[in-house]
């Protein structure tokens, strides 16, 4: 037995919101709609009187984006499901920060998994707060200067990506290496990583298996093979296919 959930939708979109309000009804009918907005202030006055369970927010709207909306929050009382029209960095950061999206035009597949995972929240009493916030610090912070959560058994710690040294992976998993000496581990790739942090932030992928803070580099030789150490000692020989590219990173003359 599917237990009811309250939501609304927010998009400036009259015939989106209609679209998605449909389709739910059809296929989703455990979601039960008490509320539709078209903007920002009108979303934040139907979340603090109707309460909702769950919202649908549209990122992309003329007057306030979606995430202005979470930003009135000091809590944010209710699950999201960001809808939006393909914005890569803003899906990336969605992405990364275990949150759930559907792109538009909303395929039924992506739907019905959303909303598993926002039952299987409720049910559980999950906290999304600490993911939602660091979204919105991921999206307005200087490139390098993200925040983003890492469970370390019973917590959740909130680091900045200037402290990271180094990061290793290994398959499904990274091995975040602090400048505290500390060893931090998150379900993500390599890749994810690249994704989110960009080609215009301090860190480099120097192999398949590691990325490196520059803040942290003490010193590169200049021959082969090409030897990188950083400020803790530690040395990482870069692969030959990425040798060019990180002098180039590091605005070095080969």
């Amino acid at each position: 037995m599917n237990t009811r959930i309250s939501a609304i939708v927010v998009d400036d979109e009259k015939n989106s919101r209609e679209v998605l309000i449909k389709l739910l009804a059809k296929r989703h009918p455990e979601i039960h709609i008490v509320g539709e907005a078209a903007d920002v202030e009108e979303a934040y006055e139907l979340c603090s009187n109707l309460k909702p369970q769950l919202v649908f927010l549209d990122i992309q709207m003329p007057k306030a984006n979606g995430f202005n909306l979470l930003k009135k929050f000091d809590k944010i009382p209710f699950e999201v499901i960001f809808v939006t029209s393909y914005d890569q960095y803003a899906i990336t950061a969605i992405k990364f920060n275990a949150l759930d999206y559907l792109l538009k035009p909303v395929e039924l597949s992506e739907l019905q998994q959303a909303i598993l995972k926002v039952r299987n929240n409720i049910e559980s009493k999950t906290n999304q707060q600490p993911q939602v916030i660091n979204l919105i610090h991921s999206l307005e912070s200087d490139l390098q200067d993200k925040k983003f959560a890492v469970h370390s058994g019973e917590k959740v710690k909130i680091i900045n990506g200037n402290d990271i040294v180094v990061i290793k992976g290994d398959g499904r998993y990274c091995h975040l290496i602090m400048n505290s000496n500390e060893t931090l581990i998150m379900t993500r790739n390599l890749k994810d990583f690249e994704d989110y942090f960009g080609v215009k932030s301090g860190f480099i992928r120097i192999s398949k298996t590691y990325m490196i803070n520059a803040a942290y580099i003490r010193e590169y030789s200049k021959g082969d093979p090409f030897i990188i150490t950083l400020t803790d000692n530690q040395s990482f020989e870069v692969s030959r296919r990425k040798k060019s590219e990180i002098l180039t990173r590091l605005k070095v003359n080969g």
